[in-house]
This record gives structure tokens, sequence and C-alpha cells, in this order.
């Protein structure tokens, strides 16, 4: 009986021994952190909208505060573009932008960033994106694309 006593003293030793006692955090450090984000965004035209999609918008491999990717991650067009950003006044757009994963070129126009602007289908208070996106492959069409930060709340997912 001793020796299952030591054996689980020994076991409760390491479990808790091997346990962290500092809660770590990681810190979000990034020059387009304002901007940077999910967002659940859907994209119009006259007689067309898609439902919500989700998009991203995340800093740059050299992280300076004048350029952020946008990519829908594959839900829509295949986007995904270092796009001109704003951070002072949270705009963006820039005209012929290189698309990383096809041989499209891009044109996003009056992208804005709103804090508190909009509300999630829920009904939560959270940031608002706005932006009018032209694709080279579609010469003359220009889509609307509206949306919301994701807010992490389940009803609000898409």
């Amino acid at each position: 009986m001793k020796k299952y006593l030591i054996l689980l003293f020994v076991v409760f030793s390491m479990v808790f021994l091997s346990c962290d006692k500092k809660a770590e955090y990681i810190e979000i450090d990034s020059q387009v952190v304002e901007a940077a984000g999910e967002w659940w965004i859907k994209f119009s035209k006259a007689g067309y909208e898609t439902g919500y999609l989700k998009v991203i918008t995340f800093n740059t491999a050299a992280d300076i505060a004048t350029e952020m990717w946008l990519s829908d991650k594959g839900n829509w067009k295949d986007i995904k573009v270092k796009c001109p950003v704003n951070i002072s006044d949270l705009t963006f757009g820039g005209t012929g932008l290189v698309n990383a994963t096809t041989s499209m070129t891009v044109t996003v126009k009056n992208g804005k960033i709103t804090k508190g602007g909009g509300l999630s289908t829920s009904g939560v208070v959270t940031d608002k994106i706005s932006f009018e996106i032209e694709l080279s492959t579609e010469p003359s069409i220009t889509y609307k694309a509206e949306g919301t930060r994701k807010t992490g709340f389940i009803e609000d997912e898409h």
C-alpha cells in the first residue's frame, strides 16, 4: 500500500509541477492592427448579391503601416491582394493590384472601416467595412462590398 501512495504522490507532483504558473498572452503588435481582422461581407451588383462570406485583412510580411493584405480566402473570387491603406483615417484602396492567387488584377475603391459603425446579425455593435471592387476578368462590373467585423459570438457566424 505504501508503494501505491508513493506512486500516487509522484504522479500528482509531476502533474502539478508541469503546469504553467503564469498565463501568457499574445501581444498583437502590427502596424495595421486597427484595420486587420476577420469580416463577414456581402458582395453585390445589380441583380446579384452573395450571402455573408468571410474576408480577412492583415499585415504584410514587411509590416508597414501603408499596406495590408485583403483576402476572400477563396470564398468568392479567390482574391488576395496587397492593398494600400491609410491607418490614420482607416481608408484603403488601389488600382491594378496584383492578385497573388490568380492572374487577374484588382481595383479596390472607396475602402473604409468605421469603428463601431456596424451591427452584426445578432445586433452586436461592431466595426463596419465597405469598399468597391473591380476585377480585370469582369472589366465593366463594379461590386459593392459591405459587412461587419467578426464578433466571435456563435450567433453571428454565417
